[in-house]
């Protein structure tokens, strides 16, 4: 697994951001992002996880709200051609950890039930699936709430 510089996102990281996120099947609108980087929007952390060689160039981010006392892992974007290298772990480690410094004993999240791959990665952190909600997204798709307690231990293989 290649380490990546994890940190948080700053105003000066909006393109990138931007630019990453445009790679989601999903993608936020860019007035939200914007707002939210910019000091309008909630109260979120976006976390990066840059490339160490490349100084600054973002691989993937992760957004970390709350929600009802508990962290609350609203999105979590890689860059296709860096996905399946330890990255999206990285982010959620972080975003645990971070979590976890907040005083939040769980850290939760919704996933598209179509989203295999986002379930897979969960579930090897050890998150479980608390519940379903049908129709849940505005395509139709069903979510899945899933949860896991902190501090958040990853055994690496």
């Amino acid at each position: 697994m290649i380490l990546a510089d994890i940190r948080f996102c700053a105003k000066e990281d909006l393109g990138q951001i931007l630019e990453v996120d445009r790679t989601s099947l999903y993608p936020w609108p860019e007035r939200t992002i914007s707002r939210d980087l910019l000091g309008g929007g909630a109260r979120l952390s976006y976390i990066g996880a840059f490339a160490p060689a490349v100084k600054d160039k973002l691989l993937g981010y992760a957004v970390l709200g709350d929600e009802k006392r508990n962290g609350l892992l609203m999105n979590l974007v890689v860059v296709p051609e860096h996905r399946r290298r330890g990255f999206g772990t990285q982010l959620v480690a972080a975003a645990a950890e971070c979590a976890n410094d907040m005083g939040f004993s769980m850290l939760v999240l919704r996933v598209r039930a179509s989203n295999f791959a986002a379930r897979a990665l969960y579930g090897s952190l050890g998150f479980r699936t608390d519940a379903t909600r049908e129709s849940f997204y505005s395509d139709g798709d069903v979510a899945q709430y899933m949860s896991v307690r902190l501090p958040l231990f990853i055994n690496e293989k």
